[in-house]
């Protein structure tokens, strides 16, 4: 599960950097053989708080979608066909994280997923970042540079989508994330940490279960409505 990979990373760095440079090439697609420990914290927590959106945000957005159409139709059919939506998001999220790398080996066959998978988390991810300002609210850490550096920065990244929960999350703890030759998202307001990982993972989890909560709480209030 991310969440354990992004804490096991955070025990490696306080004992053998060598071991995370080897645990955080599980989480991102770069070359860690060279990463300094910085560097190690910041891809840990770019992996996690991006794939807010992707693993969890999204899918449980697309059966929220599922759901307010059950309520209006009765057909057993249609809500059988509904139901694969998800499932095709994570397909086309996976090829997407596989082949969709703008390289010539890959441009052809990674075109197509690339783009759906785009299109797919335009909504969620912008509904992602928005709780991971509420998760830094309810955690007291800085909502308010959460909510600043997601305005800001979220279009920094070449993906359309990727940025939202990142910026905001670097907003939250005052850092700044960085993929270098890249992308450079918050500000520097204190140096990186590797507890920085730990609070990265609270603040994910956070997000997480508030959304879904919110997200259950609103079906219930539509079925009862209507």
């Amino acid at each position: 599960m991310l969440l354990d990979t992004a804490s096991d990373v955070e025990t490696d760095l306080k004992e053998d950097i060598d071991k995370a440079r080897q645990a955080v090439s599980y989480l991102v697609s770069r070359n860690t053989d060279e990463l300094t420990k910085e560097h190690i914290v910041s891809a840990t927590i770019e992996s996690l708080t991006e794939n807010i959106t992707d693993s969890y945000i999204s899918p449980v957005f697309y059966f929220m979608i599922i759901s307010i159409i059950g309520i209006f139709t009765d057909s057993y059919a249609v809500f059988v066909i509904l139901i694969l939506i998800p499932f095709n998001y994570r397909i086309f999220n996976t090829l997407d994280a596989m082949v969709g790398y703008e390289t010539d080996e890959l441009i052809d066959i990674g075109f197509v997923p690339a783009k759906i998978d785009d299109i797919l988390n335009y909504i969620p991810s912008r509904i992602a970042g928005l709780f991971v300002v509420l998760s830094a609210f309810c955690l007291n850490f800085d909502y308010k540079n959460s909510y600043k550096i997601l305005k800001r920065d979220a279009r920094n990244c070449p993906s359309p989508n990727s940025g939202f929960t990142m910026a905001s999350a670097a907003g939250a703890l005052n850092i700044q994330l960085i993929k270098l030759d890249t992308y450079i998202l918050g500000d520097n307001n204190k140096n990186i940490e590797t507890s920085d990982i730990g609070r990265a993972v609270k603040l994910s989890k956070l997000a997480i279960f508030l959304f879904t909560v919110t997200i259950i709480l609103f079906i219930i209030i539509l079925y009862v409505i209507l």
